[in-house]
């Protein structure tokens, strides 16, 4: 089969699979949890590779005024909170750091890197915000950014883009993730910050515990792609920022499985799963 036939396919594959038609959209909250088991790893609203649940409640690729505004805008908002309330998926920033939903089976391969990226930068010379956001979690254990905040005495303006350039800094490492806080006597919403360690259950530590490096990679990886479908390889190096690198020696490991095939089409080289031939 010629290049531009495999990738036809793939394309074919993808618009199935990211539920982009009509008669494949989304209808319900129970259809998009089972979206998000099947792929595993699934982003909200953001255009990318990886699937995303507007995408699939519209039954097409959204443009930019309806990634904010308008109906399906607001039922994944809504899902979202919904999703979130299920104890089998857990939000951070996995991919482009972008907010990404993660089902629980790929937990342990994550705290893998979490628990590496915290002793990492608990030991190294950082900014002083991120030290101190560490320091606190460290001592008191979750907290309202809000609370926070005061806590760390970064009130003004200006210390405020320092603090929030720190957490999100930890939150692309995995460092630590956020998760919504509704107050039950105002309803008003707020980021509660944990270390991603103590945002998992003991079991899923104690499995991690048991998975080297080059384990949690391959999984990692290899459940993205299969996410994507067809994705771009030149692009894959700014996939992870949590991670500092080998991701090339990952994915050359999977097509040696023969998990993966590398497709060559005119300038560029595509990656898409062998299950698709």
């Amino acid at each position: 089969m010629s290049p531009d036939r495999i990738l036809a396919k793939a394309e074919a594959w993808k618009r199935k699979a990211h539920r982009l038609s009509l008669n494949l959209r989304l209808k319900s909250i129970e259809e998009a949890n089972h979206f998000l088991r099947e792929h595993s790893i699934v982003l909200w609203n953001a255009k990318a590779e990886l699937p995303n649940l507007l995408d699939a409640i519209i039954g097409r690729v959204a443009n930019g005024q309806e990634r904010v505004y308008g109906k399906p805008a607001e039922n994944c908002y809504l899902w979202r909170d919904q999703i979130m309330k299920n104890s089998e998926f857990l939000e951070c920033r996995f991919f482009s750091k972008l907010a990404t939903v993660v089902h629980q089976d790929l937990w342990p391969y994550i705290t893998v890197f979490a628990s590496q990226n915290r002793k990492q930068a608990e030991g190294e010379s950082r900014a002083k915000e991120g030290k101190r956001i560490l320091g606190f979690l460290s001592r008191e254990g979750p907290v309202r950014t809000d609370v926070l905040r005061k806590e760390l005495k970064l009130t003004s303006p200006e210390q405020g883009r320092l603090f929030h350039r720190a957490k999100r800094e930890l939150q692309n490492q995995l460092i630590i993730v956020g998760k919504t806080y509704e107050n039950p006597k105002t309803h008003t919403h707020a980021e509660m910050l944990d270390f991603w360690e103590n945002s998992v259950p003991k079991q899923v530590k104690a499995k991690a515990d048991q998975i080297d490096q080059s384990l949690a990679s391959l999984k990692l990886l290899s459940a993205t792609l299969h996410s994507c479908v067809l994705s771009k390889e030149k692009r894959i190096s700014s996939w992870f920022n949590w991670t500092d690198g080998g991701m090339k020696e990952t994915l050359e490991k999977l097509i040696q499985r023969k998990d993966f095939v590398r497709i060559q089409y005119r300038k560029d080289s595509y990656i898409i799963p062998r299950k698709i031939l």
